[in-house]
């Protein structure tokens, strides 16, 4: 009965897309939203019996996922224990980045390694979240991980203890804390490596606040969540939900242009806002990395990294239009 009712909706979704009215929904519907998103795609097609076509082959994919779903007797995604489907990996030239975490958000380290490139790897978490840190110039200066400062929204007990140990640590003050209209005391630091670390505390607001404004997203949100700063936000978000599957959770639009969207991948989530960019590295753990590396592809990104199989597990990755470098995994099963 599941896999007709997926058929059913599929037929929809195509009618829909033919007819040129909303499809959207369908980007909602775990099941369907790879889907749609090919017809979408594909809806210029020019010849008369596209949508025949786009049912039979749409179909024939969804048949095979079935089987193979009845076959192995799950699909779900492989995701190293105390990780998230995005973890962001931040590349710094020299050792210290680890050192300001744990002064300022009390990070714990849980791994560090010699990396292949010869660089140290090192892994933290912060409460709930964990970050990758790869220390050192990359080979040839550059490689697929090259060193560039990144941003994050990271919510914590006391915003203004926070931002003075941040100081004292060495950062440099982006704007010190106050009273925000979205539902947050925050303050902004770029840290001794130019990542900037938008640091909030939800507080609670009155009736004219709540009528002014949205509340804050921290009830939504892991402790630390990548920002991602773009020139064309709305463009930038639409690519990421054709690219990465993003499920778009909260949108806020000024004057005709996005200020502020929270898209959810898998189980992780990262914040879009109109600004300059700042390219990061970002690893998701995916059930197919061949799949998805193959659907960023055709939505615009370049290869940086064919997807092979790795000590570590299978991965490869891309780099999007603004630079971002995203790259797919699925981990050793042991």
């Amino acid at each position: 009965m599941a896999e007709r009712d997926l058929a059913d909706r599929l037929d929809e979704t195509i009618d829909a897309i033919v007819a040129r009215s909303d499809a959207t929904a369908a980007l909602r519907d775990r099941d369907l939203a790879a889907l749609a998103r090919i017809a979408a795609d594909l809806r210029h097609y020019p010849r008369p019996d596209f949508k025949s076509r786009l049912r039979a082959q749409l179909e024939w994919r969804t048949n095979m996922t079935a089987a193979s779903t009845m076959t192995t007797g799950a699909s779900a995604t492989a995701i190293r224990e105390g990780f998230t489907t995005v973890t962001p990996y931040i590349r710094v030239a020299a050792a210290g980045l680890v050192d300001f975490l744990v002064q300022v958000f009390d990070a714990q380290e849980t791994f560090s390694g010699r990396g292949g490139g010869g660089g140290m790897h090192r892994e933290v978490r912060v409460a709930d979240s964990m970050i990758m840190v790869g220390e050192g110039e990359a080979a040839g200066g550059g490689g697929v991980m090259p060193v560039s400062p990144v941003a994050f929204h990271v919510f914590v007990k006391d915003v203004d203890a926070t931002f003075t140990r941040a100081l004292a640590a060495g950062a440099t003050s982006l704007g010190e804390p106050a009273d925000r209209p979205y539902g947050e005391r925050s303050g902004f630091v770029a840290d001794p490596f130019g990542n900037h670390w938008y640091i909030a505390t939800p507080r609670p607001r009155g009736e004219a606040e709540v009528a002014r404004g949205p509340e804050s997203v921290a009830s939504a949100l892991r402790t630390v969540t990548p920002f991602l700063h773009a020139t064309g936000a709305a463009e930038y978000d639409e690519f990421l939900q054709r690219a990465l599957g993003a499920v778009e959770e909260m949108r806020r639009d000024e004057g005709g242009q996005l200020r502020y969207a929270r898209l959810r991948i898998g189980d992780g989530a990262v914040e879009l806002g109109e600004g300059e960019p700042m390219p990061g590295s970002f690893l998701l753990y995916v059930a197919d990395p061949d799949a998805m590396y193959q659907q960023a592809l055709a939505a615009g990104a370049t290869s940086i990294m064919p997807v092979t199989d790795q000590p570590y597990g299978r991965i490869g990755g891309v780099a999007d239009p603004l630079g971002n470098r995203w790259f797919f995994s699925r981990p050793v099963q042991g």
